[in-house]
């Protein structure tokens, strides 16, 4: 009996120390990306509808506000912008660690639909990243941003 006890306490303990080790995301963004890069990457997880994906481009600031994001950019939800395409992106304007770009986008394949949208980002410990527009202009840390996206 006491055998049988061990036996599982064993392997109780191995079963966690397993899941402990194996649970994590292996999501990883990769490094040195221009800020068009960083639009491209996040409009492309999204349209995969790999949402936790392109939440690794998002400001950790905005991070809560991921479909905010995504439905300012693409001016679409996760659910209907498999139908859309991103066709350029510019950065216009830079100032330190922000830069406002310009995203042009095809609003459904094989449409005439062409909206564009600014889009702001931010430089965080070498690496850009995408800031919630709205947030641009609620949060004062942002007003060197915002003064770059009210010139676009």
């Amino acid at each position: 009996m006491r055998n049988k006890f061990i036996l599982v306490a064993v392997l109780i303990m191995a079963l966690l120390a397993t899941a402990g080790c194996g649970g994590g995301s292996d999501l990883k963004r990769p490094t040195g990306l221009s800020p068009e890069q960083v639009v491209h990457s996040f409009f492309d997880a999204a349209k995969g509808n790999r949402m936790n994906e392109a939440a690794l481009y998002v400001s950790p600031t905005s991070i809560g506000d991921t479909q905010t994001v995504l439905k300012f950019v693409t001016g679409q939800s996760s659910s209907t912008i498999k139908n859309s395409n991103l066709l350029s992106v510019k950065k216009v304007a830079q100032q330190g660690n922000f830069v406002a770009a310009i995203a042009t986008l095809q609003q459904e394949q094989n449409s005439l639909g062409i909206v564009i949208k600014p889009v702001g980002l931010e430089k965080i410990n070498g690496e850009w990243y995408i800031v919630d527009y709205d947030q641009v202009f609620r949060d004062m840390k942002y007003q060197v941003l915002a003064q770059l996206l009210r010139g676009l």
